[in-house]
C-alpha cells in the first residue's frame, strides 16, 4: 500500500492503472468481496489501511495470515459441505471454496499488524511505519 505522499490525482491515477492491472500488486482469485481502507489521523493524513474480506459461512480455523517481507498472504481453506439427505439445495449463494490473496505492501510496520473475525468479516489492520508517514513540518521564525 502507498503513502498518502501524492496528490490526490496522483494517488487517483495510480489506483485507476492499480485496478486496470491488478495482478501487478495483488493476487486475487477468491470471488470473495474485498474492501481496501485508508485509516486517517486526526491531522488527515494516512496512518494505517484496512483489508476487510467477506467470509460469510467460513470458520476462524480455516482462516490463516502471514506476513513473509512486504508479501501479506491471506488463504481461506475448503470448506466441506455435509450432506444432509433432509434437506435439498435448490440454489447456493455461500461461498465455502479454498482461496488465495497475496498482497506486495510497501511501508508498513510488520509488528503492530492486528486481524480480527466478527460476523463474517475479516478485518486486517495495517499500520504505516512512522518514517512513511507524512509528518508536518514546522516553520520556525
Amino acid at each position: 500500500m502507498f503513502p498518502n505522499l501524492f496528490t490526490e490525482k496522483a494517488f487517483s491515477d495510480m489506483m485507476e492503472v492499480l485496478d486496470r492491472s491488478p495482478s501487478l500488486y495483488h493476487q486475487d482469485v477468491s470471488g470473495y468481496p474485498v474492501d481496501i481502507v485508508e485509516v486517517l489521523s486526526e491531522e488527515g493524513t494516512v496512518s494505517a489501511y484496512e483489508i476487510i474480506v467477506a467470509l460469510a459461512g467460513i470458520k476462524k480455523e480455516n482462516i490463516d495470515i502471514s506476513m513473509d517481507g512486504d508479501y501479506l498472504t491471506l488463504v481461506v481453506k475448503k470448506v466441506s459441505e455435509s450432506e444432509d439427505k433432509t434437506r435439498k439445495l435448490i440454489q447456493k449463494g455461500i461461498s465455502s471454496r479454498a482461496m488465495e490473496l497475496k498482497y506486495k505492501l510497501f511501508g508498513i510496520d510488520n509488528a503492530g499488524i492486528k486481524s480480527s473475525f466478527k460476523d463474517g468479516l475479516l478485518t486486517i489492520e495495517l499500520p504505516l511505519r512512522e518514517e512513511v508517514k507524512v509528518q508536518k513540518i514546522v516553520i520556525e521564525d
